[in-house]
């Protein structure tokens, strides 16, 4: 078993071990490491980059405007480049928001192959953010969050919570662990990000597919998870061309809860319900209190391919599944073919239908699991890409471009001359966790891709990069939310169909409360 380097510029090799033990707000801009076109001729490499480096350094080079020198984004990086395969992952560990360490987080992977049939394919899946919410009386999507429920959207934008509370609640940074990218062998490898004690603010939100809406002025409450993990194992077949990624996902126990609207804001952990001055007013419990209230939790994820040629997303029994409707496929998977029959990417969820979740009321130890029946749904794009709660995540996954095209301008160049023509598939999906409690929940979905098996092509891989931000798909939300359609790459004699990856790096979002 080969452990592969994660080189951290100006850090000493004996504290490489325990870099990642410390809270992730230790991180400094120079802590972190360089990515350049050349990591992309390697068999792979691992390293924690700082992404507003390339984005201001991209803006200066470009007199566009610059993110301010306070605004850090710490991205843990890996990449795989086996047999024809390529696997680039992004891990965002921790970054600013107005000088603030917040922790967010967002995790996404490329991949790029010539299918079976021999066509360039890039895909790239992501996850979004944590949904808890409570079902309505007259439900048309039962145990999936929709325009009729109470839904939160969970994660943090900096807000000071103690101007508006008026008392001292905890910080928004949480410890960030990373697994090292690991060759058990030659065609597998592993890695993960761990997030420890991930403090989280539920924001209220209303997927209505026509107006979209979100109440980014009143937290409804602020949460507080032990464990958020995402480990990743690649299974690289040449014999069957597919490579086979297994994303295990840990929704650790919620260990506090304060209910912040509507007032008087409340305070529960394991031992009962408190006022914020510390006075215990119930001996309700955190986990007594979210079943009381049949709370339910979700994951928010999405996928899209981009193709020289027609793009089609189904389920197994062929039924179509696109931007703009919500199927079920709970027992089954998404396809994502050519319009020949080509085989592209498969998301399977049918093979991975339960979940585990440990009781800690029942078990303290969290030794135990219990299986249910997990729920998964495509649904309706701009009802969750429409909706401004996202705002940050869009600003700041807009900068891959940026990252990109620093690490190497000339792709850009080299990728117009190569692909013109591309048609665009895109998909939203959210898994469910009916029965939640506020307890630890772990769940593994898997994603295949259809290859054919060939010589290391390093630059490939890069150029591939630049496709994807050349196609105006670059950014992970501009990549994931951006609606189904063709899109062309700038050559000489073609118009543009996409946006340039020079555009403005710093579009606005919603003036945060309590700044």
């Amino acid at each position: 078993m080969q452990y592969l380097s994660c080189r951290l510029k100006a850090l000493p090799l004996i504290a490489l071990s325990l870099l990642f033990l410390v809270p992730a707000m230790a991180f400094q801009t120079a802590n972190a490491s360089t990515v350049s076109n050349g990591d992309f001729q390697s068999q792979s490499f691992s390293k924690v980059v700082d992404w507003y480096d390339y984005v201001r350094q991209y803006a200066a080079n470009n007199n566009l405007p610059q993110p301010n020198a306070t605004e850090h984004a710490y991205i843990y990086t890996n990449y795989v480049n086996v047999g024809g395969f390529q696997l680039f992952y992004a891990g965002l560990v921790n970054a600013t928001h107005n000088g603030t360490f917040v922790t967010i987080p967002i995790q996404t992977f490329f991949e790029h192959f010539k299918t079976v049939g021999g066509k360039d394919a890039i895909t790239a899946s992501s996850f979004i953010s944590l949904v808890s919410f409570n079902e309505s009386n007259a439900d048309p999507y039962p145990n999936s969050p929709d325009k009729t429920d109470t839904v939160y959207a969970s994660f943090s934008l900096g807000v000071n919570l103690t101007t508006i509370t008026g008392h001292k609640l905890p910080g928004y940074v949480a410890t960030s662990q990373i697994t090292p990218l690991t060759q058990v062998d030659s065609q597998h490898y592993t890695w993960g990000l761990k997030y420890t004690n991930l403090n989280a603010i539920w924001w209220k939100i209303n997927p209505d597919p026509f107006i979209p809406t979100a109440d980014l002025v009143t937290p409804r409450g602020f949460a507080q998870y032990n464990e958020l993990s995402f480990n990743y194992a690649l299974a690289i077949d040449p014999t069957s061309k597919t490579a086979t990624l297994t994303t295990s996902y840990t929704l650790g126990r919620m260990t506090d809860l304060y209910i912040l609207s509507p007032t008087p804001a409340i305070h529960l952990n394991a031992a009962g319900t408190y006022n914020l001055t510390g006075y215990q007013i119930s001996n309700q419990n955190i986990y007594q209190f979210l079943q009381s209230r049949q709370m339910k939790l979700s994951i928010v994820l999405g996928n899209k391919a981009i193709l020289a040629g027609t793009v089609s997303d189904k389920d197994d029994s062929g039924a179509s599944v696109d931007n703009s409707n919500s199927t079920d496929v709970t027992h089954t998977a998404v396809n994502t073919d050519a319009s020949d029959g080509d085989k592209i990417f498969r998301a399977d969820f049918g093979v991975k239908s339960k979940y585990q979740l440990y009781n800690y009321t029942a078990d303290s130890s969290e030794n135990t699991a219990s299986p249910y029946s997990v729920n998964v749904r495509t649904v309706n794009v701009n009802a969750w890409a429409g909706n401004h709660a996202f705002w940050f995540q869009n600003r700041f996954m807009g900068f891959l471009p940026l990252f990109v095209a620093n690490v190497d301008p000339g792709l850009i160049q080299q990728a117009k001359a190569g692909l013109i023509d591309f048609t665009v598939s895109d998909y939203l999906y959210i898994i469910s966790y009916p029965t939640w409690g506020g307890y630890k929940i772990v769940h593994d979905p898997d994603y295949t891709a259809f290859y054919t098996p060939a010589s290391n092509v390093g630059l490939l891989t890069a150029i591939f990069l630049a496709v994807a931000v050349a196609a105006g798909v670059g950014g992970l939300f501009a990549f994931l939310f951006r609606k189904r359609r063709a899109a062309g790459i700038a050559v000489s004699g073609v118009g543009p169909t996409g946006p340039s990856p020079t555009q403005d790096p710093t579009p606005s979002g919603p003036t945060i409360p309590g700044r």
